[in-house]
């Protein structure tokens, strides 16, 4: 079997799988921390290539409760006490900073009985790679808290979702598409040889399409504004564009073609979330930022 044909197989599966979920809160949630898990300990796994000596547990543990920070309302409401007029974005402010003081204190004690040499880079190495993961994941499941509304059942949540995957995904097929026929100006060739520029502008552009079209043609996304879809276009076309060269640049180092070789014909986890990785915190931010 080809890995054209792998690569389709898998997305036959795997996307209806991942348009259903969206609309499931709770479900939403757990594919999230088990993406986020695994997308982490491959992470570790690149870093003890290159000879670091990561905490794996404690990252994986750090990373799940960063995701959590982002969560449904009512797990943190459930888990502190709090009443239903708390808003997710306070609940994620009050329940995130915890998290992560405790992330890193438990990191450096844990390092002090491990008796490694270069402690700095293993803590270093370790907080890292919670912070990538599970601040890109935490961010895409928070974008569907933002829009849940005040009861949580809001389906606006779920399409801007599916509409950002999507529009990740047609970003990159217009690059490889565009690059390989027409690509003559390399970006960053030590890192990705075969990305250029006529490509890298030919996602950008797409990007703003899929936004500008699904704001007008899907109604429940309409009442998104302009501004709204125009930067979600651009965080897309630049910042996962720029996620895809970053998690090369770590493959790279490694000395690996991909993060692992869990889904056929698509490498690792964390080779399929590197662009949500850049984009999903930023266009969480952008919403906040606009008081959506």
């Amino acid at each position: 079997m080809s890995n054209l044909t792998k690569r389709i197989l898998v997305a036959i599966i795997a996307i209806p799988i991942i348009i259903y979920v969206s609309f499931m809160p709770y479900s939403l949630l757990g594919l999230t921390l088990i993406f986020a898990l695994v997308a982490v300990h491959e992470f570790y796994g690149l870093a003890k290539m290159k000879g670091f000596i990561p905490q794996t547990r404690i990252g994986l543990i750090l990373t799940a409760f960063i995701v959590i920070s982002f969560a449904h309302a009512e797990i943190l409401r459930a888990a502190f006490g709090l009443g239903m007029h708390v808003e997710v974005a306070t609940l994620t402010l009050f329940f995130l900073p915890i998290v992560m003081i405790a992330g890193v204190l438990l990191t450096m004690t844990a390092e002090l009985f491990k008796g490694y040499p270069n402690p700095l880079a293993q803590v270093s190495v370790t907080l890292a790679g919670a912070v990538y993961v599970g601040f890109g994941l935490g961010g895409f499941y928070g974008i569907r808290e933002v829009l849940a509304g005040p009861s949580g059942e809001s389906i606006e949540g779920p399409i801007f979702l599916i509409t950002l995957l999507a529009s990740i995904w047609i970003c990159d097929s217009a690059a490889f598409s565009v690059g390989r026929k027409w690509g003559k100006h390399k970006i960053a060739a030590k890192v990705s040889p075969h990305k250029s520029w006529e490509g890298g502008i030919a996602g950008f552009v797409a990007a703003i399409i899929v936004w500008l079209v699904a704001r007008t043609y899907i109604s429940d996304i309409q009442g998104i504004s302009l501004a709204t879809a125009l930067a979600m276009g651009i965080i897309v076309g630049v910042l996962g564009q720029i996620g895809d060269f970053a998690e090369s640049m770590l493959k790279r180092d490694a000395g690996v073609k991909d993060s692992s070789t869990l889904i056929p014909g698509h490498g690792g986890v964390l080779d399929r979330i590197d662009s949500i990785l850049f984009v999903a915190p930023c266009a969480y931010l952008w919403l906040h930022l606009v008081g959506i």
